[in-house]
């Protein structure tokens, strides 16, 4: 008796989904309801509190407390490669700001050179924190901290084995956001010429408007979700540009190959575009799923920097991944429609 073979889950789950009644396109105005409603609440947002700003746009300050590994000084020394005299002073550090309502942004080894003590290249913590003062009042919180600091580490003889604790503006953040965007925008104008060399004429806005949405959906989505934005902001969105461009072109190309072979042969639009949707869907969720997953895992991650990132290309994923199944065949039918009546379009399409 011949067994017969077993499909495998994910062709079985693709032919379901190729094979169900699910009409994305005609459907279009259900699938943008939540697109809508984030951009509104993003433009309220932009409009009431904003985004909110880690210390790469708002500054913070900085302090560097030496741990007198070389036994110069009369008090506890700690060894920062001893995983447990680490732990002890980033705890010690730790207590001080949270009893102050701040926090870590940044903590770090270093080393500290104090000449009034003959050291040279000592064992050294920097952090940085955000300030929860404003104004004037900063810098008699952070003259606070380094007198609470000092008595933590028994340290109120030596008041120069902990330096000044200064403010940390960034001066170049405005400057670091305008090259992102400009970056995107030029890149954006390479992709366009490419496709009006390629006389995709009518689906350039397409891809357009299917850029920009993506954009604005990711800044709203960050302004609801709230992250902590810093400089490393910028890899999201460019990460969402190329992600969007991306999926744009798998479509059209999606599309180009069933005309070549004929099976969209008298097919509407909207047709057209929920049968290459389907027949992507289960493909590309897979992908989704996995990078979703690896950045749950990097959220996890106890490194500020690398949770805001992942916090960020999770965001981005849930953006590009709903837009592209639910909005963009809506938009390629809408568009592509007025150029049917061009034979000579249809067969570049």
């Amino acid at each position: 008796m011949i067994k017969k073979s077993k499909m495998p889950f994910d062709q079985k789950l693709e032919g379901k989904v190729i094979n169900s009644k699910m009409k994305i396109s005609k459907n279009f105005v259900y699938y943008i309801i939540a697109p809508l409603i984030a951009l509104i609440l993003g433009i309220i947002l932009i409009c009431t509190v904003g985004f909110n700003l880690g210390t790469d746009f708002t500054g913070g300050s900085t302090v560097k407390i030496y741990v007198n590994n070389e036994s110069v000084l009369e008090a506890t020394d700690y060894n920062l490669n001893d995983k447990e005299d680490y732990t002890e002073v980033y705890n010690k550090v730790k207590t001080i700001l949270n009893k102050n309502g701040l926090k870590i942004v940044s903590y770090r080894t270093s080393t500290m050179d104090i000449s009034d003590y003959k050291i040279i290249n000592g064992q050294a913590v920097e952090i940085i924190f955000e300030n929860k003062a404003t104004g004037d009042k900063i810098q008699s919180e952070n003259d606070s901290i380094r007198n609470q600091l000092l008595t933590e580490f028994g340290y109120t003889e030596y008041s120069n084995a902990i330096s000044s604790v200064d403010k940390r503006v960034w001066h170049k953040a405005f400057n670091y956001s305008v090259e992102i965007l400009a970056g995107i925008a030029v890149s954006l104008a390479l992709v366009i010429i490419y496709m009006l060399i390629r006389k995709y004429r009518g689906l350039t806005f397409m891809m357009i408007m299917q850029v920009a949405l993506d954009l604005l959906l990711l800044m709203s989505m960050i302004l609801i979700c709230r992250p902590v934005v810093n400089l490393t902001i910028g890899i999201a969105f460019i990460l969402s540009f190329v992600i969007s461009i991306i999926n744009c072109f798998i479509f059209l190309d999606k599309i180009k190959s069933g005309n070549k072979t004929g099976k969209f042969d008298n097919l509407s639009n909207n047709e057209i575009a929920d049968i290459s949707i389907k027949e992507m869907f289960v493909k590309k969720s897979m992908i989704y799923i996995a990078l979703a997953l690896i950045s749950v895992l990097f959220i996890a991650v106890s490194v500020p920097a690398v949770r805001e990132i992942a916090i960020s290309i999770l965001l981005v994923l849930i953006v590009t991944f709903y837009t592209s199944n639910f909005v963009m065949p809506a938009i390629w039918s809408t568009l592509y429609r007025t150029k049917k009546k061009s034979i000579k379009d249809k067969k570049n399409a």
